[in-house]
């Protein structure tokens, strides 16, 4: 594999996965929404994935695209622009990929599409812990731009046959610092009722990283959907107590211990992926 190009490279996630990428041998090319003076790869691209000819322009001569970039909640743009950046920005670049013939892309999805996070009107889970099956029903600009993006996904390589697509539903993602005793993520150990927003999940940046390089280095065809979280709940009440506090309804499949409520097995069987921080 040559030149990998990752869009929204300044961003929390684009950060670990260029770091990643380097520790790999593998060369990048950053493409940014603002030029980024400290960027760690030489070869660094300023524009906007909502211009389809400025996104194709700038991934010749790779051989794969990580694609991050975009409106990271509904709380940071209005409802509209949200839509037309991130679905817009994820068809640009899946179809830019299939017309210039690079056949591994992946995008960055989120655990928002199941609706739990910021839809007005929450859905429940109907079982636990959720997988890459279990309903989506998002309310809210950003679960639903996450969930047209991984449709776009379908589409193209139905459009482009030879083309792999994989679209990570990465949950709320930390870093090492984080870990840190005093910090919001540490605060929320023990405090249950900061969790049930996105099922007291998350993913470490490294992991994050690791499984978007994984995803481009699979020899799979067609379109896959993954879960992507750590192992275990943020939390220090057990899984299976949780569950049954706040979701009395959901059928419990084999919840044991701390495991995460969020199951990333799907990952482990097709990508070689799992969690280790």
């Amino acid at each position: 594999m040559s030149k990998i190009a990752v869009t929204g490279a300044r961003g929390l996630v684009g950060r670990f996965v260029l770091a990643d990428l380097t520790a790999q041998g593998y060369e990048a090319r950053a493409l940014t929404h603002v030029w980024w003076p400290e960027c760690p790869v030489r070869d660094q691209r300023e524009g906007d994935v909502r211009d389809f000819d400025w996104v194709k322009q700038n991934l010749e001569g790779c051989s794969a695209v990580i694609h991050l970039a975009g409106i990271p909640s509904p709380k940071a743009g209005n409802d509209s622009a949200v839509i037309q950046t991130n679905v817009g920005g994820t068809y640009h670049i899946l179809l830019a990929a299939g017309e210039l013939g690079i056949k591994h892309v992946a995008c960055a999805s989120s655990d928002c599409t199941f609706g739990f996070t910021f839809s007005r009107h929450r859905p429940t889970p109907v079982y636990l812990p959720v997988d890459e099956e279990h309903p989506t029903h998002p309310d809210d600009s950003y679960g639903l731009s996450k969930l047209l993006g991984e449709r776009a996904a379908d589409a193209v390589v139905q459009r482009f046959p030879e083309m792999y697509a994989a679209s990570l539903r990465i949950s709320h993602v930390v870093g090492p610092e984080d870990y840190q005793q005093g910090t919001e993520f540490a605060s929320w150990q023990d405090n249950p009722d900061l969790g049930p927003w996105n099922l007291w999940s998350y993913i470490d940046g490294r992991d994050a990283a690791r499984a978007f390089r994984l995803a481009v280095e699979s020899t799979r065809r067609g379109h896959d959907v993954f879960c992507i979280a750590s192992r275990r709940s943020r939390s220090s009440i057990p899984s299976q107590h949780l569950a049954e506090r706040y979701f009395p309804h959901a059928e419990l499949r084999g919840l044991t211990g701390h495991a995460s409520l969020e199951d990333s097995s799907r990952a482990e069987r097709l990508l070689g992926f799992v969690a280790e921080y």
